[in-house]
């Protein structure tokens, strides 16, 4: 039911009017004087105002201008009562807000019917602008959520790849205003600088991520590697979130990306504690046995020797007892860059613990070859360290076994290797023993 406001200057009119309106449902309020209109309406706003077009005292056109004038009554639908036909007239009550026209004599079906179009028409309006101030409050609290997120967030259309939304992070990771990366194509825009998004078509983009939601309708996440602007490796992490429409098809993709390059970092760090000595940054015992095992296995495969050399440095704990550990840690690193400098990438050398190292040799021709490489080695640790401002002179004992000639299995191997660096220990030090002694007389 709805409240109506009849002004109009002629007294059967308007009986005839609240009778008409009380049968159709709604209540009636009547002004016979013109000037009184404005403050009705601020005091008590009717849902829809009936005004009458020619009044003595204020003509309905100026009352109109009035009420459309004012932004809090501008909102009533107004309808126009004339017996005028004057079409210039009309065009201008139309213009200045009016939303339909009653002629008189007033024929009862007419009026009842043009009431009820302009309350629904009313009503339309209202619930449009309500939904859309829902909608905008909706909009401004996810703004608000997307905004307040650490993580870059955009939203991303299926059918023509347009990012729909972007949060704060994402605008500022791209270091572009909303307004040059909202509606704009994601492979394009965000190649080789966000995403692995390679574009829509072409084979080349069958592993997109985005192509894999939309297909399947489900989540995924990958992990990217790149570089930042300063050329720092930059880790992330991205997750795709499918949005469906009613008939559970993906409409749009909600993509988060998480800088995860502190986390992969630490967990690079923690890896290679796991798997090297801490001091001097060589593979420890653990990754030894399985680069010995790797080597062994690709020597089986391509029928290679390989050759497993133990280290000790001869007198190790006098030079920690006189100069101290400090000095004793700092030969350990020197000899350990002395031994990397002797072998080719290829190979391994490693810090077993204490003054204990070993050495991994692939791909080898003959024992001379390995000959060669242990000489190399201890004319290297021959030459003199300066340990905290002391020169010292360091020897090391060294003890070779070879694949397949001294054994097949890696703990057959370093046995055997270790047997042959006790033999160069009772043979006087500063030398290299092969657990086949023939081996020292092969080659040149």
């Amino acid at each position: 039911m709805a409240r109506i406001l009849v002004v109009d200057d002629d007294g059967q009119t308007i009986e005839q009017i609240a009778r008409l309106v009380a049968n159709a449902g709604h209540t009636v309020d009547f002004l016979l004087e013109s000037p009184y209109l404005i403050a009705k309406l601020e005091t008590s706003p009717p849902n829809l105002l009936l005004l009458d077009v020619n009044m003595p005292e204020i003509d309905g056109i100026t009352l109109l201008k009035k009420i459309h004038a004012a932004p809090h009554l501008k909102e009533i639908p107004v309808i126009m009562i004339t017996g005028e036909t004057d079409e210039s007239l009309i065009q201008a009550c139309f213009q200045l807000g009016a939303v339909d026209f009653v002629n008189k004599p007033i024929r009862p079906l007419e009026l009842v019917s043009r009431i009820r179009i302009a309350l629904e028409t009313r009503a339309h309006i209202h619930a449009i602008q309500a939904q859309k101030n829902a909608l905008q409050r909706g909009k401004s609290l996810t703004d608000a959520i997307l905004n307040s997120m650490q993580e870059a967030i955009c939203v991303i259309e299926r059918e023509t790849h347009l990012i729909r939304e972007a949060n704060r992070v994402f605008l500022e990771q791209l270091n572009l205003p909303r307004h040059r990366v909202v509606g704009e194509r994601c492979h394009e825009l965000l190649h080789d600088k966000l995403y692995a998004c390679q574009g829509c078509e072409g084979p080349e983009n069958s592993q997109c991520i985005l192509r894999v939601t939309t297909e399947s309708g489900e989540s995924h996440t990958i992990c990217l590697s790149s570089r930042d602007a300063e050329g720092q490796p930059r880790h992330t992490q991205l997750f795709t979130l499918p949005i469906l429409d009613a008939t559970a098809r993906t409409e749009r993709i909600v993509c988060l990306e998480r800088d995860i390059t502190q986390s992969r970092e630490t967990e690079n760090r923690l890896m290679h504690l796991a798997f090297h000595d801490p001091l001097t940054h060589l593979p420890n015992r653990q990754l030894f046995h399985d680069r010995l095992h790797q080597a062994l296995a690709q020597g089986r495969r391509h029928g290679q020797m390989v050759a497993v050399m133990l280290f000790d440095l001869d007198h190790f704990k006098h030079i920690n007892d006189t100069l101290g550990h400090a000095a004793g840690d700092q030969l350990l690193q020197e000899v350990a860059t002395r031994l990397r400098a002797c072998v080719r990438e290829s190979d391994t050398v490693a810090r077993l613990g204490g003054d204990e190292f070993s050495a991994v040799l692939t791909n080898v021709t003959d024992g001379s070859q390995v000959r060669k490489v242990a000489k190399k080695m201890l004319k290297s640790l021959g030459r003199k360290f300066t340990l905290l401002g002391n020169k010292i002179n360091v020897t090391s004992s060294i003890g070779v076994s070879l694949y397949p000639r001294d054994g097949d299995e890696m703990d057959d191997l370093i046995d055997k290797a270790d047997k042959a660096l006790y033999q160069a220990k009772d043979a006087g030090r500063d030398t290299v023993r092969f657990f086949s002694p023939w081996v020292m007389e092969e080659g040149p």
